[in-house]
């Protein structure tokens, strides 16, 4: 029965180039996938039952990165490439699934053999055998989508069976962590034990899973080249992106950030893996609240994690950092390029936040210079980044790229025209509703 492997495609061979690829034999594994293999697949059941979330799991599944949908479905229609998961029953054992992830080719059965053909036109072509009849060979098509083809025998030179899956090895490695393959597992093993209604149940929002592409490069970064040229000027670099944000959420060694969930670096543990190539993941993907910090390039991302290991986790959580071996940073994976060049632009500075933004302001020359709590809103056109550039460049940036706000501030139920192009001053005209059916005006 076909269903046995249901999970044979997922993460299906769909590699940075779009195209499906068959698994070659004896690939070293590395990464989270040699610490899964590490440990028996009853084991990883038994820990996906007991600490597994399957509504991340369901979320995991969806993710475009991981590549299962694009071969499988869960309680919806049927995918060419692929059975749906959740009508494969209890035949679809729970070590079953484990194995089919960690191991795709130990178990190919039949409808899911792949094969290679060579036509006598020297063309190469590859998909999953549907059948093998006396006069042409019918398949479908990796090449085009699971499309079935006919293909006469007196077009082909060489038909080759492979005993290897169309799961390339080493998708595994797709996921952030251990605690993100559990998930997975969770809920697979929820959907083939329970059917189409548990699936349609934990079907995730679309918004949950409709991430950005990452960039291209982001397939051909030379982790262990950045890693092992991170030095003291590294060291500087991540302290001040460190400093102007992270501090806000994950806080110091004695005070706490404002997110009560991130991670002290000092005191905690880490919940999505703590070797740099994972924490790299991290902020490249998200974890949790997390989002993706798709402002950083990769040499930024290294240069953070460098000074969280050096200023927090070697001094104060020795039991967090992670040994740098030449073993580990043999088994990250290779690639030929750092990525672009950090920008020296600051986004939070550069960001257009709108016509109008609640937060507290300083009236630039005003006699009581405090910091208000109120609405700003642009009363004239929106900056150009261009002016953004320059206005900071010259010390005169954030809220004030535009030239004239009102300010109304909750406190004293005031509105303030502000122009600090005016004379070097807070320049208009202040309405003050303190008094009810009472008001007056006065210069600043």
């Amino acid at each position: 029965m076909k269903l046995v492997v249901a999970l044979l495609a997922c993460f299906a061979g769909i590699l940075a180039t779009g195209r499906h690829a068959v698994a070659q034999p004896g690939l070293p594994s590395f990464g989270l996938e040699r610490q899964l293999l590490s440990e028996s697949p009853e084991a990883l059941v038994q820990a996906a039952r007991e600490s597994g979330d399957p509504v991340r799991g369901a979320i995991a599944f969806h993710q475009p990165y991981a590549s299962c949908t694009k071969c499988h479905t869960a309680g919806e229609n049927d995918k060419p490439l692929g059975p749906d998961l959740a009508k494969s029953g209890k035949e679809l054992k729970p070590t079953q699934i484990v194995e089919s992830i960690l191991d795709p080719s130990k178990t190919v059965k039949k409808g899911f053999e792949t094969i290679t053909i060579t036509t006598v036109k020297g063309k190469a072509l590859s998909g999953l055998l549907v059948e093998d009849r006396a006069d042409a060979i019918v398949y479908r098509s990796l090449e085009l989508g699971g499309k079935t083809v006919t293909l006469a025998k007196s077009d082909v030179d060489e038909f080759v069976r492979s005993k290897q899956s169309i799961m390339p090895k080493g998708l595994v490695n797709q996921l952030s962590s251990r605690q993100q393959f559990l998930d997975l597992v969770r809920y697979l093993i929820e959907i083939t034990e329970q059917g189409p209604q548990r699936a349609l149940q934990l079907r995730p929002n679309p918004s949950l899973y409709a991430a950005r592409a990452l960039p291209a490069y982001e397939q051909h970064i030379d982790h262990a080249g950045i890693i092992g040229s991170l030095d003291n000027a590294a060291f500087k670099r991540g302290e001040a992106i460190y400093n102007r944000l992270c501090i806000n959420c994950h806080g110091t060694r004695d005070r706490p950030g404002s997110l009560p969930t991130s991670l002290r670096f000092a005191t905690g543990k880490f919940k999505n893996g703590g070797d740099p190539f994972t924490m790299y993941q991290t902020l490249t993907r998200g974890f949790g609240m997390m989002v993706p910090q798709t402002w950083m390039v990769p040499q930024q991302k290294y240069d953070v994690i460098h000074y969280i290991r050096e200023a927090y986790l070697k001094p104060h959580n020795p039991s967090q950092l992670f040994a740098i071996t030449n073993d580990y940073t043999s088994s990250l994976p290779k690639g030929d390029t750092r990525g672009p060049a950090p920008s020296n632009d600051e986004p939070w500075i550069l960001m257009d936040y709108g016509p109008s933004l609640i937060a507290s302001y300083e009236l630039s020359g005003a006699d009581l210079n405090f910091a208000y709590k109120g609405v700003a809103m642009r009363c004239v056109a929106r900056p150009t980044l261009d002016d953004l550039r320059s206005r900071h460049a010259a010390n005169v940036g954030g809220l004030v790229g535009s030239r004239i706000h009102r300010l109304e501030r909750h406190y004293a139920q005031r509105t303030t025209w502000h122009s600090p192009a005016i004379g070097g001053r807070s320049a208009g005209c202040e309405s003050d509703w303190t008094r009810l059916g009472e008001s007056r005006n006065r210069r600043l």
